[in-house]
């Protein structure tokens, strides 16, 4: 049986517990890079992994990786892929691509080449000028790093967030992917009272359910690779009877799940009787402060209203309030939150002794852990839970030692400002500013580091700049932390601010506006033309105004005092993916 380079990707900050569940499932010689678990395995492996892992997105077979500066290196070494060992004749195999830091960076061309490649590969084993691709699905993705390639045949389909079992989700929805990963990070056993007082849709408790019960997460759904015909059906029917064999019977002491809102508790019910668990998960429709228990050990893991979407300011706060009060009569028992909202401890009333960052969808979010002390065995000894502090990854960040980002645009204030300024951008214009991965902290990296101007002012009287990305602080000459504290109008001369403040209203009354040209003042006065300015209005999803943004990637040099030449030079960045 032949042997293939697995990777399990995951959501930032759950590798190590996807790495975890890997080892649990025997497998070894595992590495952990951001976003993805490398590790070995065959054909059986691939069945078993798509159906026990409950913390990864995907799992992708690794078919070459190789260093591609230029197209040539990428349509060459890309063509020299056994790809006819993977691929049959009809096999259809369309290609997604992603481009990070690399010279290659016109996505589209990217996958163009990839796909010309494979096809000339094809082309020679199989004696063939032409492929109708009406079989089965081979999902490739060719992702760029850095100038290295790496391609990739997905086995999965749709993502391993989908169960099966949620048809509908709630107003702010908790990925299963994501709660299981939260459940694995708390002191939870099966043996421990689980409680989540803002279930939602009920994606914790089911999932704690799951998990309890040694249920696989994948066992109610299919997966693209049961169609490949190399990939022999046997194998997933043995997977299946084998996760089968190994379901645990019911749980003593019940997960609860409770919510006000009553169509959220219908759709929790609903949720766990197609997962198989409704007979472990008591749902009740009921607010925070009704709960009471005599359990002595026990674990709340919930995720609150954030503010963000649910619920004003005070709101939340005394949510908040209130699970600080009702828990603080608990000291025997862990508490675990997850919110984008900065304001929990302070309203939780207590500091939380361990944190790590993670991202709920495009939210920033913080997993505040009060893990409480570990239960007693019946020979008096504590037990050890599988994770404790002296074994945390490094994405978590203790709440006794603020640890400052390596760069300003990793802080939250500046992920949040680039996605304002992605989203926005795309909605007035209707294009992208640059390749979306789905990944917040990929697209605020690309945009710092971009090959083009980016900077961004908010809604004062005399807007302050709050956004500069590292092209624009060399172009000003100033540093990040210096170019986010003036009024923007300081960036022009004096006799050109007009211009800019009737520039400004056009895209204020517009959306936006790209065909602006002006002249523009570095820290050292030193003039430059920009020209082909992109300025478009800052709004969320409500509609909010949030400020304005502007990006270029043309400019000239001008002599100090001069008026625009023609005749200068011109430098030109590299183009944005719009």
């Amino acid at each position: 049986m032949p042997r293939f380079d697995l990777i399990a990707t995951a959501t930032f900050g759950l590798e190590s517990v996807v790495a975890r569940e890997l080892e649990r499932l025997g497998y070894t010689g595992l590495r952990v890079v951001d976003g993805k678990v490398h590790f070995q395995g065959d054909e059986r492996d691939i069945a078993r992994c798509n159906l026990w892992l409950r913390s990864a997105d995907r799992l992708l077979i690794r078919v070459g990786e190789f260093p591609a500066p230029d197209f040539d290196a990428l349509f060459d070494q890309t063509k020299a892929l056994p790809w006819s060992d993977l691929l049959p004749v009809d096999a259809k195999f369309p290609v997604a691509g992603r481009s990070v830091l690399s010279r290659l960076h016109a996505v589209p061309a990217i996958q163009g080449a990839v796909k010309k490649a494979i096809v000339e590969s094809l082309k020679r084993t199989y004696q063939r000028f032409r492929f109708d691709e009406s079989g089965s699905t081979f999902q490739i993705e060719v992702s760029l790093l850095r100038d290295v390639a790496t391609l990739t045949i997905d086995t999965s389909g749709d993502g391993l967030h989908k169960r099966g079992y949620r048809e509908f989700v709630g107003l702010a929805p908790l990925r299963e992917t994501m709660a299981a990963g939260l459940i694995q990070l708390s002191y939870w056993n099966r043996d421990r009272q689980f409680v989540d007082p803002f279930c939602g849709s009920g994606t914790l408790p089911i999932e704690a359910a799951l998990i309890g019960r040694n249920i696989a997460p994948g066992i109610g759904r299919s997966f693209v690779a049961e169609d490949w015909r190399w990939l022999d059906r046997r194998i997933w029917r043995e997977a299946r009877t084998e996760a089968r064999d190994l379901r645990q019977p019911r749980m003593v002491l019940p997960i609860l799940g409770f919510d006000h809102d009553p169509s959220a508790i219908r759709l929790s019910e609903k949720g766990a009787n197609e997962a198989g668990v409704a007979g472990d998960i008591q749902f009740r429709c009921q607010e925070v402060s009704d709960f009471r228990t005599n359990a002595e050990y026990g674990v709340v893991i919930t995720n609150p209203p954030y503010g963000e979407r649910l619920g004003d300011p005070e709101e939340v706060a005394a949510v908040y309030r209130e699970l600080g009060r009702v828990t603080a009569s608990l000291p025997t028992w862990g508490v675990y939150a997850i919110t984008s909202n900065r304001g929990f401890e302070q309203q939780f009333g207590r500091r939380a002794p361990r944190r790590r960052k993670l991202f709920n969808g495009r939210l920033e979010c913080q997993f505040y852990q009060y893990p409480g002390p570990p239960p007693r065995r019946a020979d008096g000894s504590a037990e050890i839970p599988a994770e404790t502090p002296e074994t945390v990854d490094t994405a978590e960040t203790p709440i006794t030692a603020t640890a400052e980002p390596q760069e300003i645009w990793q802080t939250s204030e500046w992920l949040q400002q680039a996605q304002l300024m992605l989203d926005s951008y795309s909605r007035h214009t209707g294009r992208q500013l640059l390749e979306r991965s789905d990944d917040p902290i990929d697209e605020a990296r690309r945009l710092y580091h971009a090959p083009f101007v980016v900077v961004s002012h908010g809604t004062q009287a005399d807007p302050i700049l709050n956004y500069g990305n590292l092209l624009a602080q060399q172009l000003w000459e100033m540093d990040a932390q210096t170019l986010t504290s003036i009024p923007s109008r300081l960036t022009a001369e004096p006799m050109h601010r007009d211009e800019r403040a009737e520039m400004m209203a056009r895209a204020l009354r517009d959306g936006f506006v790209d065909d602006y040209r002006g002249i523009r003042i570095s820290r050292t006065g030193k003039r430059f033309l920009i020209e082909r300015a992109v300025i478009w209005n800052l709004q969320d999803a409500a509609g909010r105004r949030l400020g304005q943004a502007a990006t270029f990637s043309e400019w000239k040099p001008l002599d100090p005092g001069s008026p625009p030449a023609d005749s200068a030079e011109t430098t030109v960045a590299p183009k944005r993916s719009d």
